[in-house]
C-alpha cells in the first residue's frame, strides 16, 4: 500500500469545472528527477453527469508558470465508468525537464457534475520492460 504525502497531492477537489488546475508543487532546488514521476488520478466519488477527458502535467522553471512546458498529456479512456462508480482515470509516468523545479496537473472536462477528483505523484516507482 502506498502512502501519499499531502505535499505530493496534485488535485484534491470536490469543485469540478471544465478546466481544473491543481496547486503548484515545488520539486526542490534540483528540479526534475532523473527517473519519471508516477501520476495516479482517480474519481473518489462518481460524477452525476459529464466527464473528465484528459490530464496534462506541466512543469516550469519558476512558480509563476510564465513559460510552462507541457510534459505529458493523457486522454482518459471512454470506457472509464465515471458516472457509474468511483474509478481510476489515469496512471502514467511523466519525465520532467531536469531544470524545471515546479509542476502542476491540469484536467480538462466536459460539463462535470458531482464527483470528487484526486491525483497525486510518486517518485521511484519502477516499471520493468
Amino acid at each position: 500500500m502506498a502512502y501519499i504525502d499531502a505535499e505530493n497531492t496534485l488535485i484534491n477537489t470536490a469543485e469540478l469545472g471544465t478546466a481544473i488546475t491543481g496547486p503548484i508543487v515545488d520539486l526542490g532546488s534540483k528540479g526534475g528527477f532523473l527517473s519519471p514521476l508516477y501520476i495516479d488520478a482517480k474519481l473518489t466519488k462518481k460524477l452525476t453527469s459529464g466527464s473528465i477527458d484528459s490530464f496534462t502535467l506541466q512543469s516550469a522553471a519558476t512558480d509563476t508558470f510564465a513559460a510552462p512546458v507541457n510534459e505529458v498529456t493523457i486522454t482518459v479512456p471512454a470506457s472509464a465508468p465515471q458516472t457509474t462508480k468511483p474509478c481510476t482515470l489515469a496512471q502514467f509516468h511523466a519525465p520532467i525537464k531536469p531544470s524545471n523545479r515546479y509542476i502542476r496537473l491540469k484536467a480538462a472536462a466536459t460539463s462535470p457534475v458531482g464527483g470528487e477528483l484526486f491525483a497525486a505523484m510518486q517518485n521511484g516507482i519502477k516499471v520493468d520492460m
